[in-house]
């Protein structure tokens, strides 16, 4: 009898721990991000005139972002295109930018987490334009990349490590010049340079990030088809194990591009965010959601979607005021608008940029 029941014991134990183990062995740790990009943040004379208050004297953008702040902060990581320097007075539009401090501020409030600096207009208040701009960001505590005080600067803060979620993801930014505006030494402005391309990249893969995202600022104005050099360049990111980059410049969308074979990605360009542009179809952009999943160590993408959003410039009480309007939510609200006329410019918009991306998206699709 006792040895029946030493042995029955040892039975049991032993199915007990096969339970314990498989179950220890099923259980995969399995981790989700999702990241936002967000076209151009642009800021012309009629957008700073806007956002002007004459009883306080003091500038204020966040009613801008109102109706968009719930897309722009439900992302775990919102990236955008900041296409202005700040703060150097007297405050200017296009052709070369400089916004209030509160344009920014705004921006951040709404949900936005990075913001890509390096672009066309980079310099367009030489030195001191591009130093006011990283200052001001870094008061308002929000991340930057592309353009640098200093060489050391960049060494110390390039890449952009994005580390949430149990994800490790490099940024990196670049631009394909500034409209003939050189930095001034020392600092550094990213350009689309091959030499300095691949030398970042090495850098950041000796960091081990998950993966590595180039946020490029690109392409020819006003074009729904992305041009030969940014298929150029894309190869040439590709080639250096950048499988994922997101594109701005344009001022219009272009098309967005997930090839499930080879986990490659492309969105040529966002368009404009928020800007004084109003010739159609410059007048609207998207925002362009991916989601990321990590099982073992291993980074797939998840899904890949955009949501169109178009500019509203209506007039209250004798003033101009902006807002941001996610289209599917107001596409459905035709009161909303004072004249219909609005109504009927972004559902021209609207139907423009989904049959682009009908005919040209791959795997990407409406939110």
């Amino acid at each position: 009898m006792n040895r029946i029941l030493i042995i029955s014991i040892i039975t049991i134990l032993n199915m007990s721990f096969g339970i314990a183990q498989s179950r220890t062995d099923s259980i995969i740790e399995k981790s989700e991000i999702s990241l936002l990009f967000i076209g151009d943040f642009m800021g012309h004379q009629d957008q700073i005139n806007a956002a002007y208050d004459s009883k306080t004297g003091n500038y204020n953008y966040d009613s801008c972002f109102h109706y968009m702040k719930p897309i722009l902060s439900g992302a775990d990581v919102s990236i955008g295109n900041l296409e202005v320097t700040l703060g150097i007075k007297p405050y200017s539009g296009y052709p070369q930018f400089s916004s209030p401090p509160s344009f920014a501020k705004a921006i951040v409030d709404a949900g936005v987490d990075i913001l890509a600096t390096v672009n066309n207009h980079s310099c367009d208040k030489s030195k001191a334009g591009l130093e006011r701009t990283i200052h001001l960001l870094d008061s308002f505590n929000i991340k930057h990349l592309g353009t640098y005080y200093s060489p050391e600067d960049k060494a110390n803060s390039s890449p952009l490590m994005i580390e949430k979620n149990g994800f490790r993801i490099a940024l990196l930014s670049y631009t394909y010049g500034t409209n003939s505006l050189l930095p001034v030494p020392p600092n550094v402005v990213n350009y689309l340079d091959s030499a300095v391309i691949a030398s970042d990249i090495s850098i950041a893969k000796q960091q081990n990030p998950d993966l590595i995202i180039a946020y490029v600022h690109w392409g020819i104005q006003y074009k729904n088809l992305p041009s030969k050099s940014q298929k150029r360049w894309e190869k040439y990111f590709n080639s250096l194990g950048v499988k994922i980059i997101i594109g701005s410049h344009p001022h219009v969308v272009q098309p967005m591009k997930w090839n499930k074979n080879d986990s490659s990605l492309i969105v040529y360009s966002l368009g404009n965010f928020v800007s004084h542009q109003r010739t159609f179809p410059r007048d609207g952009g998207a925002v362009f959601e991916l989601r990321l999943t990590k099982t073992d160590n291993k980074v797939e993408i998840a899904k890949a979607s955009y949501a169109l959003s178009w500019v509203y410039e209506p007039i209250i009480k004798g003033q101009k005021q902006y807002f941001i309007l996610p289209v599917k939510e107001f596409e459905n609200r035709p009161d909303y608008f004072l004249l219909k006329k609005d109504y009927d410019k972004m559902m021209r918009y609207a139907r423009h940029a989904r049959k682009l991306f009908k005919d040209y998206n791959l795997n990407v699709e409406e939110i």
